[in-house]
């Protein structure tokens, strides 16, 4: 890359593309750098701080990406006149702006979930994963066949005057050098493409998320809570769920979980898991909505609506909000009270009448229909009533407090 031409002025036409084409591939490397952070679920755990401002860079260089397309545009007309005799060419240019054009897009809807409805921004996360899994591999090959140490490469030296004719036998089919070095740039990127995309591909396919489950360990609860509801939804739940953590996912049995509702109560209150079990559960049909832009609509929920536990324990004057606190001693988040006392904010421990799996926040999560799921905490062990507002974990690090999800119209 010639670093020079970004502070040359009153360049001739050719030069300006050249300029424009090395500034959008500077910020598609780092949106690509981001990007693949931010679906990282390991940095996820490790870097959970890091991760935000991450985001936020990643958002800035996708809404700054916008600069050198508009640049472009007015130039659109006269590039492709030089490109008409050269297809492939003028192929790549739609290609390439094709991809470009719904990253930014999906990406700015995505930027603003509380903007758009849950089905919207569900709609825009596939079409931007696909575009990144079938744009990324391209581009990356096009950067590659089209960099000038890759040319060079090309170029088979030869001593002067001792170029020797090739020989082309038919029984010994001839492969050039350009096209065998291509073939192993396209094949190189294409393997460490698969290898990136299992992970999203395995987000939309339930059956390996099954599989994946006999290669944990799962909690180890007794006896299995049996369904005290039918499902609710005729057609079963829409959509899968994809499982984030930001520590370890703990695993729990009858030994280690217990629930306590305490704070400013007037009883608290502790459950064994033969204890919860015991408990006359309701069932809900609801949808669960992430911040990250995916949805599962109509899920079936059974558990204790939360304003039961908090009646039975009895609420004081003073206590303003709830507090919930994760069993992996980390994760923390809080409602006021007000909303906290909602008909649909459920401590549940079924999900379409079975056991909510660990890797899901089984054995026993809240629910929290109205609002993004961080607010949904997984791993469910305490609930405190207090009197002063708490920052929750993600809150801390960036996110909305309010987390209230646009309503769908």
């Amino acid at each position: 890359m010639n670093w020079k031409i970004f502070f040359q002025r009153n360049l001739k036409f050719a030069k300006k593309l050249t300029r424009l084409h090395h500034s959008n591939a500077l910020l598609f490397l780092v949106l690509s750098i981001t990007g693949l952070i931010l679906v990282s679920a390991s940095f996820r755990s490790t870097f959970p701080a890091t991760r935000v401002w991450i985001k936020d860079v990643h958002v800035w260089m996708g809404i700054i990406s916008i600069l050198p397309i508009l640049f472009y545009l007015p130039k659109i007309k006269k590039h492709l006149l030089t490109l008409r005799k050269r297809k492939k060419h003028r192929i790549n240019v739609y290609l390439v702006l094709g991809i470009l054009l719904t990253l930014i897009i999906s990406g700015l809807i995505l930027s603003f979930p509380a903007t758009v409805t849950p089905l919207v921004s569900s709609n825009a996360l596939l079409i931007h994963d696909i575009a990144t899994w079938v744009g990324l591999p391209y581009i990356i090959y096009h950067s590659i066949t089209r960099s000038l140490w890759f040319k060079n490469l090309l170029q088979k030296p030869t001593p002067e005057g001792k170029e020797e004719p090739i020989i082309i036998e038919k029984s010994n089919p001839f492969v050039g050098r350009r096209t065998f070095v291509k073939f192993v740039a396209g094949g190189l990127t294409a393997i460490i493409s698969l290898v990136l995309m299992g992970k999203w591909i395995q987000s939309y396919l339930p059956s390996w998320g099954d599989v994946s489950k006999t290669l944990t360990k799962e909690n180890d609860m007794k006896p299995l809570p049996s369904p005290q509801h039918q499902i609710l939804s005729a057609d079963g739940r829409q959509g899968s769920f994809r499982f984030y953590t930001v520590t370890e996912t703990p695993t729990f049995s009858n030994d280690n979980w217990s629930l306590s509702i305490e704070g400013l109560v007037d009883k608290k209150l502790n459950y064994t898991w033969q204890q919860f079990l015991e408990l006359n559960r309701s069932a809900q049909l609801s949808d669960f909505h992430c911040v990250t832009g995916w949805s599962v609509y109509d899920v079936t929920w059974e558990g204790i609506p939360l304003k039961e536990l908090l009646n039975k324990a009895g609420i004081q004057s003073d206590a303003m909000f709830v507090k919930f606190s994760s069993g992996d001693g980390v994760y923390t988040e809080s409602l006021p009270l007000n909303q906290a006392l909602a008909d649909d904010i459920m401590v549940a421990v079924l999900i379409d009448g079975e056991l909510i799996s660990q890797e899901n926040g089984g054995p026993v999560r809240l629910i929290t229909p109205k609002h993004y799921a961080y607010k949904s905490v997984k791993w469910l062990t305490k609930i405190e009533l207090i009197d002063q507002e708490h920052i929750g974990y993600w809150v801390k690090r960036g996110y909305d407090q309010n987390a209230l999800v646009k309503k769908s119209t």
